[in-house]
């Protein structure tokens, strides 16, 4: 599988748009308190696409609303060797002055963080095609991992500096994400299929619920239920028409023609983000893939 560089710009997209509040200036000191020690252990397991990590320091609320499953899913998990490496590169992060405030029960956290640039390893780790990386021998793997270790002792590691805020509540004594998936927007899925019902296509899950600038990805199940080879392809439509400009379509493998064999079944992804102007108020989206027969 191919992750490519698209799954990097999520943590770019990691922080919420929250409305604005006032900070309490916080130097740090070191000694980081303990929604900063959270907000690090999130960040690196998001970063590093261990995504059952992460999703066990979201808050109970939130996972009321979206299952592990889904959550996963939606944001796209490493494995093997693949897996090794992001964790190698999650542990060089660095985080800087803190600030935090407390509103209500939550507590807001704003800090500078500094990722190392994946993008720029792209070569070095095959574009970052899972099924090649897992694949290759152990001295492969041994030789990558030397190379990461020299860009890092040599200072030739090139680093993304960005800021992010987030907001925590405390549970049972430990400091959670809210990301408060209850408050944002519904996210519905659907399917209509060529009425010679060559295909049948069914989204993995119906429904999710995101915040502004917030990633997530949807997959649909293709197969094609004839006795010879199709192509086909998708018309993309957003339902209220008047919300369609503000759910980007990111990336998506079936807006070009894609070839099934008979009886094939095959996976497919689309990546969307809901974009951070979205119209106060707005609180549910459906989004229907219309697939199409190409002659």
């Amino acid at each position: 599988m191919r992750i490519g560089n698209l799954l990097w710009s999520a943590v770019a997209a990691t922080t919420l748009a929250l409305p604005p509040f006032l900070f309490l200036s916080a130097p740090d000191s070191g000694v980081q308190s303990g929604p900063v020690r959270t907000i690090n252990a999130y960040l690196k397991s998001a970063y590093a696409h261990d995504q059952k990590k992460a999703y066990r320091l979201i808050s109970q609320r939130d996972r009321l609303i979206k299952s592990e499953d889904i959550y996963i899913q939606e944001k796209g998990p490493f494995s093997g060797f693949t897996l090794v490496v992001a964790e190698k590169l999650a542990q060089m992060i660095e985080m800087g002055e803190t600030n935090e405030s407390a509103n209500g029960a939550a507590t807001k956290v704003k800090l500078s963080v500094k990722y190392p640039d994946a993008n720029s390893l792209s070569t070095l780790l095959l574009d970052w095609d899972q099924d090649k990386l897992n694949a290759l021998p152990p001295q492969s793997q041994k030789e990558i991992i030397a190379t990461i270790d020299n860009l890092r002792d040599a200072g030739k590691m090139k680093f993304i500096e960005g800021e992010e805020e987030l907001s925590l509540v405390k549970e049972n004594g430990r400091w959670r994400i809210l990301f408060d998936w209850a408050a944002g927007l519904r996210v519905q899925y659907d399917a209509i299929v060529p009425s010679s019902k060559v295909i049948e296509a069914t989204p993995m899950n119906r429904e999710t619920s995101v915040r502004a600038n917030e990633l997530f990805t949807v997959v649909y199940r293709v197969r094609n239920l004839s006795n010879q080879a199709i192509a086909t392809r998708i018309v993309h439509r957003v339902e209220p028409e008047e919300l369609r400009h503000y759910v980007d379509l990111v990336e998506c493998a079936l807006l070009l023609p894609v070839k099934l064999q008979p009886s094939e079944e095959r996976e497919f992804s689309s990546t969307y983000m809901a974009r951070g102007d979205l119209p106060d108020g707005s609180k549910h989206v459906k989004v229907t893939y219309d697939f199409q027969v190409e002659n």
